[in-house]
């Protein structure tokens, strides 16, 4: 608390004064006020909840409701930038409609009769309720593609459809939903949601969008490009709870039709692509169709591999490069980077935190059938160059796996956990060791997503299951994947739940503005 005393025409009377000082002095009783009952910090979500305070004001002269004499003025202050009133009234009563921020929040009160000011300090965040928790994308019971999420700003949250009324026509064939993290640089940050009919990105603030926020619109090409380059996959994903990734100032982007860009951010002013990279320095006329998946170190970025669809290939981009180079086995046999002599094709690919082989931020796993259709995984590491750590035939005990329709490897043990009609297999992949159980108490639901968590719990590494049905709708559910070796289990977190969600079918984590 500080207080104001203003001392009228000192400094015409200091130069007398130091001359012949004789004692005169006036003095007046100043009007102690004490303010009290208001916490040192107060969070509050905006358009969601009202700031309610009522401080004790306490003085030595004069009525606390004497308005005429007193005047209260709270105050949301950014320093140097923004002073906002939210009250003129000793009570603060304020729905808050301020920006998701932190303020310093002042009540002053004003005694008209002495002219001096005393004022209280304390802070005000204000956060969003989009600004933190799972975002959601799947299929309403119209069929169209639904945007929700699981705020957990405070208390846990459904959002209602954030597509409705965002400014975007109906759209069909969810893909994708994600937040890019934060980044003090506030143009390298997009929200996108990713479909079949297109791919756009979002106001952060009011969730509106437009039919132009387009991912051309980012794209200053030489080439003569595509009208629909809708993205499907954007790296590097969020890593943390506090929505960090890998490396803020890089960024790929693969779209839907093969075209694949790499930018550096912070040297392009934002979130700005050049030509596509999906080609080599030997012939930068034929663009390369790019599969849908992007192969990077989660926990810090050192560039990415992808796999080209055209020549069943392995292919390299270096944080700085503008063209692909293709991966040699340079004496490693342990499986081929080009799969044209083993009739292989990439069927999916996955980024975790296992670290085999001394992989410290994190291996990939990639998952080929032949024209057999017998299956085999790759798990290597991308870092300042690109290793190979293991090579593993699926065994013909993992039941129906060639029908399976959804895949997804733990990061701590040797588990693929798969999805054929409504049932739940884990494959267990350890050479010598491989075994095959379907799990209980599904097949019943239908179960509409898979995904390992790697963004809010990523040590824990839980599975997140979505399914559907008439009455319950899509339910969300977070299992813990058992540590026993000897066992393949898995443990509903019974606070983990939730109901009444659209038809999911996948999921991202939000963790900024």
């Amino acid at each position: 608390m500080k207080r104001h005393i203003m001392l009228p025409a000192f400094l015409a009377i200091i130069a007398p004064a130091c001359n012949e000082d004789k004692g005169n002095y006036v003095y007046h009783d100043i009007n102690e006020i004490t303010i009290s009952s208001i916490a040192a910090s107060y969070n509050a979500m905006q358009d969601v909840d009202t700031l309610k305070i009522d401080p004790v004001v306490e003085m030595t002269d004069g009525e606390v409701s004497d308005t005429s004499r007193f005047r209260y003025t709270w105050l949301a202050v950014v320093a140097y930038q923004t002073k906002d009133t939210l009250g003129k009234e000793r009570v603060l009563s304020y729905p808050v409609k301020l920006a998701p921020a932190t303020y310093q929040l002042c009540l002053k009160v004003w005694d008209r009769q002495t002219d001096v000011t005393w004022k209280f300090l304390s802070s005000l965040t204000v956060g969003n309720v989009y600004a933190k928790g799972i975002l959601l994308v799947g299929e309403n019971e119209q069929g169209n593609v639904s945007m929700q999420m699981l705020s957990m700003v405070n208390d846990t949250l459904l959002s209602p459809d954030m597509l409705e009324d965002c400014g975007l026509p109906s759209l069909q064939g969810p893909v994708n939903v994600l937040h890019t993290g934060y980044t003090s640089a506030d143009n390298r940050i997009k929200l996108w949601v990713m479909t079949r009919s297109g791919s756009y990105f979002f106001d952060r603030m009011t969730h509106k969008s437009a039919p132009e926020n387009r991912f051309n619109s980012l794209v200053f090409s030489t080439d003569s490009l595509p009208g629909d380059l809708n993205p499907v996959e954007i790296a590097p994903r969020i890593k943390d709870k506090a929505g960090n990734s890998g490396g803020n100032s890089y960024r790929a982007v693969v779209c839907s039709n093969g075209y694949l860009f790499n930018s550096v951010l912070m040297l392009v002013g934002g979130d700005y692509y050049a030509n596509p990279v999906n080609r080599t320095a030997a012939d930068m006329t034929t663009l390369l169709r790019a599969k849908p998946f992007l192969m990077y170190a989660l926990n810090s970025w050192s560039g990415f591999v992808w796999y080209d669809g055209d020549n069943e290939r392995f292919m390299r981009v270096n944080s700085f490069d503008a063209v692909s180079t293709p991966l040699e086995d340079q004496g490693d046999n342990t499986f081929p980077w080009d799969q044209r002599a083993t009739n292989r094709t990439l069927v999916y690919a996955e980024n975790t935190r296992n670290t085999d082989g001394g992989s410290t931020n994190g291996n990939s796993f990639a998952l080929l059938k032949d024209e057999n259709n017998a299956f085999f995984i790759y798990k290597f590491y991308v870092g300042t160059s690109v290793g190979k750590r293991a090579a593993y035939t699926v065994s013909p005990v993992a039941t129906d796996f060639g029908r399976a329709k959804f895949y997804a490897f733990s990061s701590n043990r040797t588990l693929l956990f798969y999805v054929v009609d409504r049932d739940l297999y884990v494959y267990d992949y350890n050479p010598g060791n491989e075994r095959c159980v379907k799990l209980p108490g599904f097949g019943i639901d239908e179960i509409t997503m898979l995904k390992f968590d790697t963004q809010i719990d990523p040590a824990d590494n839980p599975l997140y299951i979505a399914t559907y049905n008439a009455s319950a709708k899509g339910t969300l559910q977070r299992y813990a994947v058992g540590t026993n070796p000897d066992q393949i289990e898995i443990f509903p977190d019974e606070k983990s739940r939730w109901s009444g969600l659209s038809k999911i079918a996948n999921m991202s984590w939000r963790a900024a503005r």
